[in-house]
């Protein structure tokens, strides 16, 4: 993993889902490392290890399915936002449920988006749009914080 590259984690348990998401970024020439945790569990343990450096915390971006065996992606974001280090992590949901509970639920928790799977095209677009244009925050501000 390069410094300076943006990290993708995307927390999916359908291993085709997430091949479609590395080709979708790949045919987009988007310059990006992808990591992948099947559970929300397994992300939480990711981000709380020592397996990230500094520069990939600062410019991650996580793609999260709502409907996961173990911890599902909403129980992840109860998690993620209570935490004090991470709850400023930029996540974007795709998932297979339209639910306006699910949807609801997922911006009550400040998610950057809202993607139903069968618009992975238009994920794609706006992820590609935002890690091309945004302005991360300095390594250095996310150690003192």
């Amino acid at each position: 993993m390069s410094n300076g590259t943006p990290t993708i984690l995307v927390v999916e348990d359908d291993f085709v889902d997430l091949e479609i998401i590395r080709r979708g970024v790949a045919k987009r020439g988007l310059k990006a490392d992808i990591l992948n945790a099947t559970d929300g569990a397994a992300a939480l343990q990711l981000l709380r290890s020592d397996r990230l450096t500094p520069e990939q915390r600062g410019q991650l971006v996580v793609l999260l399915d709502i409907n996961m065996p173990g911890m599902n992606g909403h129980q992840f974001l109860d998690e993620i936002r209570a935490d004090e280090t991470l709850r400023h992590t930029v996540i974007f949901i795709l998932t297979t449920s339209d639910h306006p509970r699910d949807v609801t639920r997922a911006y009550e928790r400040n998610v950057a988006g809202y993607f139903v799977k069968s618009n992975l095209g238009g994920l794609l677009e706006t992820l590609s749009s935002y890690l091309n244009h945004v302005k991360f925050p300095p390594v250095a501000m996310l150690q003192t914080s």
